[in-house]
């Protein structure tokens, strides 16, 4: 329990704080609401509060917090340039809108006036978000061109792994069920660094080097084969066909060709790498299968951590 509320107090600290790099688009919603409340107050009169709809107040207030709140997402997700201000923009004449609507339930505004109703539909406002999702949509062509292998990993993912980016235990058991057939194969492998006269890395070059380990992985296997990271230097390999031993053995040594220079470290460091297949034959519970996995895992642990030498591609092996 407590590790989950740190959890979640670093990343709402974080989030706070990219958000906070916008500060001009966060200053510009009090400003609004300040005069939207001035406009209505002075040229319309209070309804009495018997006479106020409730449930259009609470609906159309909670589409105006709404709004903020995607603005927020909006902020904290993008850096500071036009697209990011149209789309702003655009979040924030919803607002204004959806407030006007509170507004009206709240103020009598006279009927020779129509600034109301032209601040409810705030034709600007749409036009701006309109805008600014076509430029987003250019942008999503223009990464999902550029990525390549990595889009169809963030697409529809929502748990992946913080240092590598890629999907994580609970992507590969969706991708084991839905298998079109039931003869599929994993690959185990688990990459260490050895450690020779040198000593462990930094967490910052540990993350470092499994985000170029998937690197590695994603534009050096078949688009059949999906990748996994399970935990720290184990990632998994994953085809509903069976995998020849010759890519195998192609992965593993291109993996251990590798060399890798950490900071304040004047020697590269080399990569031990173990890999184990998995035919999966029928249908496995998950926690079947995670037995099977952390099995496994374990053998390669044994086998990689703390040995210095380079072994062969021969020492890959089926189970």
């Amino acid at each position: 329990m407590i590790r989950h509320l740190h959890y979640v107090a670093l990343h709402t600290h974080k989030f706070i704080k990219l958000v906070s790099l916008h500060w001009i688009w966060l200053m510009s919603i009090p400003v609004a609401t300040s005069l939207v409340l001035l406009a209505n107050s002075a040229t319309g009169g209070l309804i009495p509060v018997s006479d106020w709809t409730w449930l259009d107040i609470v609906g159309e207030g909670g589409f105006a917090l709404f709004s903020v709140f995607w603005m927020m997402i909006v902020l904290a997700t993008r850096k500071k340039g036009h697209t990011t201000n149209w789309l702003a923009f655009g979040f924030l004449g919803m607002y204004v809108a959806c407030l006007q609507d509170v507004m009206d339930e709240m103020f009598l505004i006279p009927t020779h006036m129509h600034w109301d109703g032209w601040v409810e539909s705030f034709p600007i406002g749409l036009t701006a978000l309109a805008i600014g999702l076509l430029f987003w949509y250019r942008e999503q062509r223009q990464l999902d061109h550029y990525l390549g292998k990595r889009a169809p990993a963030f697409q529809n993912q929502p748990q992946l792994n913080d240092d590598s980016l890629l999907p994580s235990w609970a992507g590969l058991v969706n991708a084991i069920d839905q298998a079109p057939n039931r003869q599929s194969t994993l690959v185990l492998l688990r990459a260490t660094p050895e450690t020779t006269n040198q000593p462990p890395l930094s967490v910052s070059d540990a993350s470092k080097l499994r985000f170029l380990l998937a690197e590695m992985l994603l534009w050096n296997v078949p688009e059949s084969i999906k990748v996994f990271h399970l935990t720290g230097e184990s990632y998994a390999l994953f085809c509903s066909t069976p995998i020849a031993q010759e890519q195998i053995n192609d992965v593993v040594l291109l993996l251990r060709a590798m060399r890798f220079h950490g900071e304040k470290r004047v020697l590269a460091s080399h990569l031990h790498v173990k890999a184990c297949t998995v035919l999966i034959e029928g249908v496995l519970s998950e926690r079947a299968l995670r037995d099977k996995v952390q099995c496994v895992q374990k053998t390669l642990s044994d086998e990689c951590d703390g040995i210095r030498s380079r072994h062969s591609v021969t020492d890959v092996q089926v189970a």
